[in-house]
């Protein structure tokens, strides 16, 4: 491996009963990780209409939980009225910023991220803020 060539690593990406394996450096951006979602997705689909493509602008991308919750073997935000979720370590932190690198978060080979999309996908991209425009983190285990 010369000096210069960076060493490429797979992340997993997941969203309900899906999993993306991802080749990635530590120095792709997580908008980078959100496009070859898209080329993933888009490139399985039979339709002309780019109004169908699902666009990396629509995805939101967050790392896991520090400790893990499972419930019925799911990992996911919770709706809030269990008593024993404290709504911090248990709870996915917040969308992780386009621009941020993977290096800026820790992320190595085979960790794990989830992503989400906006509920509307034909819709506009929703403004900063309104989060009832996004699905819940919802991952089988």
């Amino acid at each position: 491996m010369s000096a210069n060539a960076e060493k490429k690593d797979y992340i997993r990406v997941k969203r309900r009963n899906q999993t993306f394996f991802i080749h990635a450096s530590p120095s792709d951006t997580f908008f980078h990780i959100k496009s070859e979602i898209s080329k993933a997705i888009n490139c399985c689909t039979s339709s002309d209409n780019d109004d169908d493509d699902i666009s990396p602008r629509k995805m939101r991308l967050y790392l896991p939980p520090s400790s893990k919750s499972k419930k019925n073997g799911k990992i996911g935000q919770g709706d809030g009225d269990d008593d024993d979720d404290n709504g911090d370590a248990s709870s996915p932190r917040g969308p992780i910023p386009d621009s941020a690198m993977l290096s800026d978060h820790d992320v190595k080979n085979d960790d794990v991220l989830y992503v989400t999309f906006v509920k509307n996908l034909g819709g506009d991209v929703p403004e900063d803020g309104d989060e009832d425009a996004w699905e819940k983190i919802e991952v089988d285990t």
